[in-house]
């Protein structure tokens, strides 16, 4: 999915995201992170805007928060793909 933005930047998205992700509870949390790590999977959002967004000043925290939002969004498609017997 290609991100299209008509009346924003992707750094006032990531400003606007992050706020939304900080206030975030549990499911609501995964999705989010699911949508942020395939943004940048996809390659619509760089690990520079995103560490930027996220004031993720050292290589350290950039890979353990790429490894939680990875584990959040594979945690949330398993719920999300669940069905019942």
């Amino acid at each position: 999915m290609v991100l299209t933005l008509k009346y924003q930047t992707k750094a006032q998205l990531l400003a606007r995201f992050r706020e939304r992700y900080r206030t975030a509870t549990k499911r609501e949390l995964a999705k989010l992170a699911a949508w942020l790590y395939d943004r940048y999977i996809d390659g619509d959002l760089t690990a520079t805007q995103i560490r930027n967004a996220f004031n993720l000043d050292t290589q350290a925290k950039w890979d353990a928060f790429r490894v939680k939002i990875q584990t959040l969004r594979d945690q949330y498609a398993a719920i999300d793909g669940a069905v019942g017997e």
